[in-house]
């Protein structure tokens, strides 16, 4: 993903989960297909919220990042179930996590990726970037309001 901003980073990631997503939805997707794109969601929140909220909410978007939060804690045991059964039995799970997501990553696009490209540490060194594109989730990590 060759990009500038960590929006143009960020938006390919979720063009790449939505791909995923629908072509199980499809039954066109193998389980490897559809646990590529669910594991690819997971890395994505965790960058999000380990790494792209930070620097935003000090930036004064704590109740933007809090609804992200909330939705992606939502969407947390969707991903799990999908992850434990396959594509075979992705249908329902599936298409609710596809339509949350035609819903949550807009609002993101516009909102909170606008904000991270214009933070002081992207415009000036592209070290935001950096950070989402050299972060990785650390084993078992699951998202600040995933239910326990």
């Amino acid at each position: 993903m060759d990009s500038t901003h960590p929006s143009q980073w960020l938006e390919a990631q979720h063009r790449q989960i939505d791909e995923g997503l629908k072509a199980a939805l499809r039954g066109s997707a193998s389980d490897a297909v559809l646990a590529d794109a669910l594991r690819l969601l997971q890395e994505h929140i965790h960058l999000e919220e380990a790494v792209l909220f930070p620097p935003l909410e000090r930036a004064g978007l704590s109740m933007p990042i809090f609804v992200m939060q909330r939705e992606h804690g939502q969407m947390w045991p969707l991903i799990e179930t999908l992850l434990a059964s396959g594509a075979a039995a992705a249908h329902e799970p599936g298409r609710e996590l596809f339509q949350m997501l035609q819903i949550h990553n807009p609002k993101e696009e516009q909102i909170l990726y606008r904000a991270a490209d214009q933070l002081p540490q992207q415009t000036e060194d592209g070290a935001l970037l950096r950070a989402l594109q050299d972060a990785r989730m650390p084993a078992g990590w699951a998202c600040a309001m995933a239910p326990r």
